[in-house]
This record gives C-alpha cells, structure tokens and sequence, in this order.
C-alpha cells in the first residue's frame, strides 16, 4: 500500500516538473529560450522575451470587422498553439493572436501553449503525432476534432484565417505538403 502512494506522488511530482516550462540556452545562437507548456506571463513579463511580445502585441492593428463574425465562440474550441521563442514568426504572429483572442474575449483556460526548440520538440512531448514541422502551428478544435490550422503564418489575415477555421471553412495551410525528413529552414 505505502510504495502505491509513494509511486502515485512520483507520478504526479513529475508530471508538475514536466509542465513547468524550462528556461534553457538556444543551441544555435546561446540565446535564452523557453520550453515546454508555458503560459502569456512566460513572454509577457519575462526580462528576456517581454520587448517582442509587448511590441507586436501593441502595434498591431486588427481588422474588427472581420472579427466581429467571432462575437459569441463557443467554448467547445479549443487552440493548441506550438512556437518558439527563438523564432521570428512566433515573436510575430503569437502576440498578435494573443490580442486577437482577447479582443474576441476568447476563454484562456481553452488555450495550449507549447514551447519547442529547434527540432520542434517539448520535454513533455506534446507535438508528437500533430505534425509539427513549422512554428508557430496553431491548432483549432471543437469536440476534439481537429477544425484547422495555420502554420507559420497566416495564408489571409490572422483574423481572416482564424474566422474561417471556427465556421468550418479554413484555408489550406502553408506547407500542407510538406513531408517529414524536408529541411526546414529555421
């Protein structure tokens, strides 16, 4: 009886550590870089990440009227996000998405964040069997069916892009042919 508890709370000590998002060094520039599942306070008041994220979160102008099609979401939606910190189109497109969800005052608690890095990889292992070739991948679901994704950036607008997926309607993404084993070139 006692080593089942002792083995539950190993259990349930390491899944905590491995939700915690870890601060590590880029391989390729020594730069800092969060992965793992993380959260907007990990970019937003981070010493390292928070000049990116407030100033495309701040700059960028959204076009409400395509928004406004978005005023009721259902909560059955659902977004996994993948990106990366050390990438350009993450520190692009991320924080613009983060003021598009808040302007549709989309429920954060329906919200993943996973941080990879280079190889598109978390310690927890989250991107495994979604196909993630190219960050940020933004993942829509309603019912644990997949609705749609965008993949890098958007093939019209983020807003366009993001009205069409939640009405059953997404565009093809980038790189839809892309096969496992192409370079990709980040």
């Amino acid at each position: 009886m006692e080593k089942n508890k002792f083995t539950l709370l190993i259990f349930i000590m390491s899944t905590m550590i491995a939700q915690i998002p870890q601060l590590t060094a880029d391989e390729k520039t020594g730069k800092p870089m969060i992965v793992g599942l993380s959260q907007r306070s990990d970019y937003e008041d981070s010493k390292h990440f928070k000049q990116w994220f407030k100033e495309e979160y701040e700059s960028y102008v959204i076009d409400e009227e395509t928004l406004a099609l978005t005023s009721a979401i259902e909560d059955e939606i659902k977004i996994e996000c993948f990106m990366g910190t050390w990438c350009g189109d993450s520190r692009r497109e991320v924080p613009r998405f983060y003021k598009i969800l808040d302007l549709i005052k989309f429920n954060e608690k329906n919200l993943k964040i996973v941080s990879v890095d280079r190889g598109k990889v978390s310690p927890g292992g989250e991107e495994k069997g979604k196909n993630i070739h190219h960050v940020p991948t933004m993942i829509f679901y309603s019912q644990g069916q997949e609705l749609g994704r965008i993949i890098e950036y958007p093939v019209g607008t983020l807003e366009e892009d993001v009205v069409d997926i939640i009405f059953g309607n997404p565009p093809t993404p980038n790189y839809a042919d892309w096969k496992p084993g192409e370079m990709v070139n980040h």
